[in-house]
Parts: C-alpha cells; structure tokens; sequence
C-alpha cells in the first residue's frame, strides 16, 4: 500500500464541507420572541495549513487516509459510512442510528464485554454519530494504542455480531431499549413544532423524520432490520477509513490492511425516495393546544432550499449570515444536504398575543431581502463574520478526523473547500440578492404549533388557515 500526500492550503467552514449549514441564532430577548436552543454549532475550522493527507483505495474501494501529527500523543481512528438517516426504512425512523449503536455488541469474536475492555485498557473512548448522510464511528486514544484500536475497529465495522444470523434478541433489547428512553426524553414541544414542520413539508419523502426516531418507530425495528440495513449500506466502497495522531503511515500500513482488507464490497442502494410536495405560495397550518391555551406559540417558517453548486457556496455562507442577523431573535436551519430538496427553517417562540405580529414582522424582513439587494455595509459584516469564525482555532486529531470525514461523505476536496473563504471575500450584494431571490420567492409554509382554537381568526390576515387537531 503506497500513501500519496494531498495538501490543503487552509481549512473552511466545517458545515459547509458537507453541504451542511446549521446556523443557530443567538438567545438574545426580544419583544416577546425568544430563540431557540442550538440546533449544531459547527467548531470553526484553523486559520492554518492543513497537514498533509496520505490517501490509498484498498482493491474493495476502500479509502484509506492518513493525518500524521507527530508530538500530539494520541490518534484517532475513524470509519464514515456514507448512508445515514436518509436510508431508514418507512416507519422504522431511528434505524440507522440504531444500527451504529448495536456495533457495540461486539464482533470479530470480541462480545460486548471484550469490547469494553479492549476500550478501557486502551484508554479509548468510542463515539457512533449518525446524521442524514453519514455515519461515523470513532476510536481515540493513546497513539501508542493505535494498532489494537484499528484492530478492534475493524472487528466491528467488518464483522460484526449484528449481521449474524444467530444475533440473540437479549442482545439488540438494551440497544433498542436505550434509543426508545432517548427518543422518548426528546419530545418537548419544541420539537413537536420541528415534526410538525417536516412532516407537513416533506411528507412521504424521508426528510419528514427526525433523526432520532420516536418511541413507537424504534419499537417496530427488529435485529433482522438492524442486520438488513447493515447488508446494504456498510460497504467498503460507499466508505472511508481515517487515521490521525502521533503515528506514521507506515507504522499503522499492515494493521489497517488486515483489519479492512477482508470487507466485502457490493452496490450501493440507490436513492430511490418520493418527492416532496411543497407549497406553491404560502402555506399556513396551526395546531391548537390541548388543554389550557396558557403556554408559549412555537413557530416555524420556511421551505425547500434550491440547490447549492461550487459557485454559489460562498454565497450562501454569507446569504446566511444576513439572514441570521436580520431575523434575530428566531434561529435559522439552513442545511444542504446530499440529496435535492434540503429544508431551511426559521423557528423561535411568542406568547398568542404577538404570534401574528412576530409573522408578520419576519415575513416583512425577508420581503425586503428577496425584493431588493441587502446594503453593502450588512454584507460586509456578514462577510467579517464568516470569516472570523476561522481565526486562531488548532483542531485536535479528532477533529481533524471529523472534518475528514465530512470531506469524504460530500467528494470534496480539502483544496477546493480553501478556496471558498477565500471566494467570501469577493461576494457582492448582487450575488446575495440573486440567491435570496431563488429561495425566497419559492412557495412557504407557516406552522403555529400551540394556543387556543380562536387564534385562527387572527392567522388569517396571512392566507388560509389549516387546522390540524392533536
């Protein structure tokens, strides 16, 4: 196996490496509105050369790269699975993350119990994270643990219990068991307006889910789900292995080919989804509260994103941005993902009093934004914004991982994405104008999750309003 550098001139924004923008607003107070929590703060990326990427493909396709950080101490060891939350079965939503999180039952003839040995002698922690697009699992430790971590690393990503045929369901329960208590633990009224806004959106199309899943889609999963879904999309050619640390490519070459080189390809599954059917103007839907109408209005606002393109990423870093500082205090979700039709959405809370006047206002700022350029003094300031977020930071050899990984899931390379800070700097309020346009003037849907029945008469102002009853 021969490793060939690949050099990055700078590092940009972590996010958009995957097509991904998830922008959280700022929790400031105003009027009767109030943010959200943080839907994903993304870490900012260093203002520095990337150190060099090693890269092979093993003959199954699999990439391998490889990060050396002499002096750091410690590796990390990473494996990204390009399939994520998109691919889970209908009414099954939470498989894929189910599916990661049974990769700790143990596999390669190491159980559950080996696996957490192996972990705790080493000094190691493993994480599984599943996003839509992704799922990535990630061994740290001591760099001088790294070969027993790519070794133990490649025993379950390779050979793993769950795909066999004898997996015991007392061994799936306590997984199954603890994603249901997580789900469960995650239905606030918060996000009953986020499901309210997906589903309405998005309805049979994949995107109409959370990522968690809910108590009653992860008690329909079955070990024979999780072993269907490991089959078709954990292969070695629709994934990428990553080392970074105080190691040496050459030191970790006969370990990671042995550990990877025994998986077996296949053919990927192909996106084959329904698509969306969102609204054509504006579509508005409320969902009154049961019980009392004392408590706060969730509010949600957006639609369906047009696509991004390498021309217009650095726009849409700084499109973002205003859109960020003009709509305070609501948060933005802006997230481009692998698939077309990737949602943006506004959300923040109000008392039933100032809902219509909290609609009313942000409809009014986003009017402004698709009918006329935004000044060149806001653009500026939105254009120093994104830049600062890139100064003076020093990832870690798990973050470096992450990035990687996110590189790998989108085909972007780390000299292409350097190029696009350094596009921010030349984009005009014209370019913002044009993309503000493209989103804004497509049709919009208006969910009020909350109050009483009567705050229909008041929504009307805005266009018909469809109730939907608890």
């Amino acid at each position: 196996m021969s490793f060939a550098p690949m050099r990055s001139r700078r590092w940009i924004l972590w996010f958009l490496t995957g097509w991904l923008l998830l922008v959280g607003m700022p929790g400031n107070p105003v009027a009767n509105a109030q943010a959200q929590p943080t839907v994903l703060k993304p870490e900012a990326p260093p203002d520095s050369d990337l150190p060099p990427v090693q890269r092979d493909t093993l003959l199954t396709g699999l990439p391998i790269l490889v990060v050396e950080r002499p002096g750091s101490t410690s590796v990390a060891v990473a494996v990204v699975i390009k399939v994520g939350a998109t691919f889970d079965r209908v009414g099954k939503a939470g498989l894929a993350r189910l599916t990661a999180e049974c990769i700790r039952s143990g596999g390669g003839g190491y159980d559950a119990e080996r696996v957490r040995l192996e972990l705790e002698e080493a000094e190691a922690q493993l994480e599984v994270d599943v996003d839509w697009d992704q799922t990535c699992l990630l061994v740290t430790g001591p760099a001088r643990q790294a070969a027993p971590l790519i070794d133990l690393l490649g025993r379950l990503v390779t050979m793993p219990d769950l795909a066999r045929r004898d997996f015991a369901e007392a061994r799936f329960k306590p997984f199954q068991e603890a994603a249901i208590t997580a789900a469960r633990a995650a239905q606030t009224e918060e996000a009953a307006a986020d499901a309210l806004f997906f589903q309405t959106l998005y309805e049979a199309h994949p995107y109409h889910h959370n990522l968690l899943g809910t108590p009653e889609s992860l008690a329909a999963i079955t070990p024979a789900d999780v072993a269907d879904f490991y089959r078709r999309h954990w292969l070695p050619n629709n994934a990428a292995v990553i080392i970074v640390g105080d190691i040496t490519a050459s030191q970790v070459r006969s370990v990671t080919r042995r550990a990877f080189g025994g998986w077996a390809k296949g053919k990927p599954a192909p996106a084959t989804f329904l698509p969306p059917n969102p609204p054509e103007q504006l579509r508005l839907v409320h969902q009154p509260q049961t019980g009392p109408a004392s408590g706060p209005i969730h509010l949600r606002l957006g639609g369906i994103l047009p696509e991004a393109t390498a021309e217009t990423r650095a726009t849409w870093l700084v499109l973002t941005e205003l859109l960020k500082r003009r709509c305070q205090p609501w948060q933005l979700m802006l997230s481009h993902r692998r698939l077309p039709d990737s949602p943006w959405m506004l959300s923040g809370v109000c008392t039933p009093e100032t809902a219509p006047a909290q609609l009313e206002r942000v409809l009014q700022l986003l009017g402004e934004l698709r009918d006329a350029p935004p000044g060149e003094t806001d653009v500026r300031a939105a254009q120093a914004a994104v830049a600062a977020a890139y100064r003076d930071r020093v990832p870690n050899n798990r973050d470096l991982a992450r990035r990687l990984a996110q590189l790998e899931t989108y085909g972007r390379s780390p000299t292409a994405e350097a190029e696009v800070l350094n596009r921010v700097a030349a984009v005009t309020p014209a370019d913002c104008h044009a993309l503000a346009r493209e989103m804004l003037g497509r049709g919009r849907l208006i969910v009020v999750y909350g109050g009483a029945a009567s705050l229909q008469a008041t929504l009307a102002k805005f266009g018909t309003v469809e109730t939907i009853q608890p």
